[in-house]
């Protein structure tokens, strides 16, 4: 029996030495792969579920061959009872099953979480130092992701982009540190976030990116939620929203299409320089420099050289109405202007809370305008771009018919205070200078 009982001790210790060989190469894979955190949880507990069944069969099958007592043994036939369950083949398939089934859930995990066309975490990590780790998920999926870190928001951004591959991505290790993460696929408008992420942290994003036509183009979805500071209540449903201010190339093409001529884009009077005209008459007090008609600082119907990017400006709250009727929509409400700005967040800015470096995320204080999407730095959550400042945009009244209408956002003349849900300066609905300008929304369909 003392043999018995030596070799039974044997196996046990057999089996402890090849579990802790098994799991130190568990531990390897998910360093190399970024498995998931069950992976070595599960590997542990299949383990342990065998170790009373090699225990079992050790024991009986030293009872029924006390000189074989050993694995060298498997395949051999005990002669009855419950040795005949537990012989040393039917442990040894059971383990390679249990092991067989663990890669399955791994393999599929990676199959699932790891684009074919995205780099080993590895790669990132060795790039970029301290890690945490990004999710992703967008609709539609199979969208291209890639990100900069931001070394300093008054210096450059990472000279090459980190390509992550394509979405979904889950807990893939990505640079700590702010990052600017752009999502792009064809026939879709690219969007871009930003994302700050902790060494050993987590931060889980999700997209909606729209198709570029007919309902999407140059536009981002704003999800349904509450509005920030009280700004209005709900908006009831999803809606559009410009990612950037209108430009004066984009109002050109407006003004070539007879914007100005089309009546249906008008109200029947309007009210200009305090008194108030029919259309076809007000229509022709809306002029340039040149007494030709469109905005106030163009010249002979043209945008001034070098400014094509730039939004337009001197333009009346009936111009930029009529310019997002054309487009089939709206200009935004109090509530949806704020909510696309930012968010669900509590927090001051589009981009967060660092006040130190809103210079270079915001146009305030300048010279003048910035060509739209000029700093990828100062997107809102849901990808908008210069909220705050550039130009202070024009919204859609609470009430039709009002004599004014309310400017949020501030302008690059403004300080940055003008940034505040609370400075709403109403403005007369004739009046136009070259500090503010608009974007549209629309109800998602």
């Amino acid at each position: 029996m003392r043999d018995s009982g030596r070799g039974f001790l044997s196996v046990l210790g057999i089996y402890a030495a090849g579990s802790w060989l098994i799991l130190q190469i568990v531990d390897v894979l998910n360093q190399n792969l970024g498995l998931p955190p069950w992976a070595f949880s599960l590997a542990l507990m299949l383990l342990l579920v065998g170790l009373p069944i090699v225990g079992i069969t050790a024991f009986l099958q030293a009872r029924a061959h006390p000189r074989t007592a050993d694995p060298a043994s498997a395949g051999s036939e005990p002669s009855k009872g419950a040795a005949r369950l537990f012989t040393w083949r039917n442990a040894l398939l059971a383990g390679l099953g249990a092991m067989a089934l663990w890669g399955v859930f791994a393999t599929a995990w990676l199959l699932r979480s790891r684009p074919a066309s995205g780099p080993s975490q590895e790669s990132v990590q060795s790039d970029a130092g301290p890690t945490g780790r990004l999710t992703l998920r967008s609709a539609p999926e199979d969208v291209s992701v890639e990100l900069r870190r931001v070394i300093s928001p008054d210096g450059p951004l990472l000279d090459e982009a980190i390509a992550l591959g394509t979405t979904p991505l889950e807990a893939v290790a990505v640079p700590i540190g702010e990052l600017v993460v752009r999502l792009e696929r064809e026939g879709w408008v690219p969007l871009t976030l930003l994302a700050f992420v902790e060494e050993s942290g987590t931060v889980v994003l999700e997209a909606s990116l729209l198709q570029e036509a007919p309902l999407g183009t140059g536009m981002v979805m704003v999800s349904a939620g509450p509005v920030p500071g009280g700004a209005g209540g709900l908006p009831s449903e999803p809606f559009l929203f410009d990612r950037h201010e209108v430009t004066n190339r984009q109002f050109a093409a407006f003004m070539a299409d007879g914007g100005y001529r089309t009546a249906s884009l008008w109200p029947d009077s309007l009210s200009i320089d305090g008194s108030r005209s029919p259309w076809a008459d007000a229509v022709e007090l809306l002029t340039d420099r040149t007494g030709a008609i469109g905005p106030r600082g163009w010249s002979g119907s043209v945008f001034p050289p070098g400014s094509a990017d730039h939004p337009v400006t001197g333009v009346s709250w009936y111009e930029a109405n009529a310019y997002c009727l054309w487009q089939g929509k709206r200009l935004p409400t109090f509530s949806q202007w704020w909510r696309a700005a930012l968010g669900d967040g509590d927090q001051p800015y589009p981009w967060g809370t660092d006040s130190k470096s809103l210079r270079a995320r915001a146009n305030f204080e300048a010279t003048g305008t910035r060509p739209v999407e000029y700093s990828p730095l100062g997107t809102s959550p849901f990808g908008a771009f210069e909220m705050a400042g550039n130009a202070r945009e024009w919204l859609r009244p609470d009430e039709d018919g009002a004599a004014t209408v309310p400017s949020v956002g501030g302008s690059w003349q403004d300080p940055e205070y003008t940034f505040s849900i609370e400075w709403r300066e109403e403005l007369p609905v004739g009046f136009a200078n070259e500090t503010t300008g608009f974007r549209c929304a629309r109800h998602s369909e």
